[in-house]
């Protein structure tokens, strides 16, 4: 009987034991289930570059007009893409943005051969779409052209990870009644006393017409004797403003003797608590004559073509730099030198009395 028992209690250890086994081996399994959509949720390599980056086009109403967007696939893999179309907007400081609002009519204006492709590893494929305007379009029209790379795998909150990228097209068309037109809302720098340079511009333009622009120019910048000392640009990558949006430019001006430049850590420009940037004054012991102090005055000229002539655009703004804590320094030493010297004249001019008298 006890020999019995002892078989029992074996066997039900045993059993216990493949029981634990089989939890084991079951929650492995489970496991290893639930792993692999995870692992399969990170995308592949999208790495793409389109050609041209964007598109400025023109047509007359009634018109078809043929393009092509080239895009390579940068990987080492055959790369899915989709191709769907989508409105621009303009977003508070005037840069390009999608519109997710897929109701807009024109955008079926936009046909492709194909609205899906496999981009071959490392090549070249040509994407060729058409364009076809409606007798009655008039105006501005902007859309993108987007290219998508859907992995066909979900996130467990069920939304698809994907990669895209975005070729805006600027089309204007043609008619009676198409304007141009624009005005300088803002011409300003952040202080009208700086202590030392960077001084930065800020140039904000409203397109007020009907169509996209192009404003671009310079700042110049001169002293109190009306001497030119400085030339900044102005958009000069030619960004575009579409109509009923503003746009901000930013210009800097750097150039001077003692400038303020951000503090670089480990490669990135380095943050206080509020997530401004640390600066640090600089020298540039290079530019020694051109220690700014005074007053300056910018002039802004922006132009912009209307389709039959160059418009221009201009605003002033006046400012000083005072680099009171480099001015404080140098009235310091010069006192001090100057009762240095006082004081050697003085020791001189006694000496020279005696040796006078002993004569």
């Amino acid at each position: 009987m006890k020999y019995r028992s002892n078989i029992l209690n074996k066997s039900n250890s045993l059993l216990k034991l493949n029981r634990k086994t089989l939890i084991i081996i079951t929650l492995g399994i489970l496991f290893l289930s639930f792993s692999a959509p995870v692992l399969a949720q990170t995308p592949q390599n999208y790495d793409v570059t389109v050609s041209p980056v964007f598109l400025d086009l023109s047509a007359n109403p009634g018109q078809t007009i043929t393009e092509k967007i080239r895009i390579r696939n940068n990987t080492n893999s055959p790369l899915p893409l989709k191709i769907s179309v989508k409105r621009l907007a303009g977003d508070e400081v005037g840069d390009l943005t999608l519109n997710e609002e897929n109701s807009d009519q024109s955008l079926d204006w936009i046909n492709f051969t194909n609205k899906s492709f496999v981009a071959s590893p490392l090549e070249w494929s040509d994407v060729v779409f058409t364009i076809q305007v409606p007798n009655t379009a008039a105006y501005g029209y902007y859309f993108a052209v987007t290219f998508e790379h859907d992995i066909r795998t979900t996130t467990t909150q069920g939304a698809s990870l994907t990669g895209a990228s975005a070729v805006p097209i600027l089309l204007n068309v043609r008619k009676e009644g198409a304007k141009a037109q624009a005005k300088i809302i803002e011409f300003k720098i952040d202080n009208l006393v700086n202590e030392y340079l960077p001084i930065d511009f800020k140039v904000q333009v409203e397109n007020s017409g009907n169509i996209h622009i192009r404003p671009h120019g310079n700042i110049f910048i001169t002293d109190d004797s009306g001497k030119d000392i400085a030339i900044l640009d102005v958009n000069q990558n030619l960004a575009n403003i579409i109509p009923d949006t503003k746009r901000v430019f930013e210009s800097s001006w750097t150039d001077g003797f003692l400038v303020r430049e951000d503090v670089i850590e480990d490669g990135q420009v380095k943050l206080d608590d509020n997530g401004k940037p640390v600066k640090k004054l600089a020298i540039n012991w290079n530019k020694l004559t051109s220690f700014r102090v005074g007053r300056y005055t910018a002039n802004l000229l922006l132009v912009f073509d209307n389709g039959q002539k160059d418009v221009t655009l201009d605003s002033t703004v006046s400012f000083w730099v005072i680099p009171y804590k480099a001015i404080a320094v140098i009235l310091i030493a010069a006192i001090v030198l100057f009762f240095i010297i006082k004081k050697l004249l003085s020791i001189y001019i006694s000496r020279e009395v005696r040796r006078r008298q002993r004569k």
